[in-house]
């Protein structure tokens, strides 16, 4: 059974060659466009097995994605790797129990080892 990823991201070419990159490598993917989306995606889709979340979104941010996703207790075992820019976010992180960090712009290669490792 093919693993399930949902990709949070609120831009559209990163959010295309992600969907792109991990479906031709077998993978079931989901995408939203911001946080808000990304927690209905969770609403109506069965279990994912690995999330991938910018942090920088118009309408609801990666922060407030984790907080809300957290308070589920079957989303809140979903791991979660954050895909961020923003200067300090590693650190800002640190409270939000993610499973991984990666600080854009990530290299394809690395993309791939992180969800094979985590989900």
């Amino acid at each position: 059974m093919p693993k399930k990823i949902l990709i949070v991201e609120d831009d559209n070419s990163i959010r295309e060659l992600l969907v792109e990159l991990l479906q031709g490598e077998g993978y079931l993917v989901v995408s939203a466009v911001n946080g808000l989306e990304g927690l209905k995606c969770l609403e109506v889709q069965p279990a994912f097995d690995l999330i991938l979340i910018d942090l920088m979104m118009p309408v609801m941010d990666g922060y407030s994605f984790r907080t809300e996703q957290m308070k589920h207790p079957k989303w809140s075992r979903i791991p979660v790797v954050v895909m961020s820019a923003e200067a300090n976010a590693r650190e800002k992180m640190k409270n939000y129990g993610v499973t991984a960090f990666l600080s854009k712009p990530v290299e394809l290669d690395t993309i791939l080892k992180t969800v094979e490792q985590y989900s």
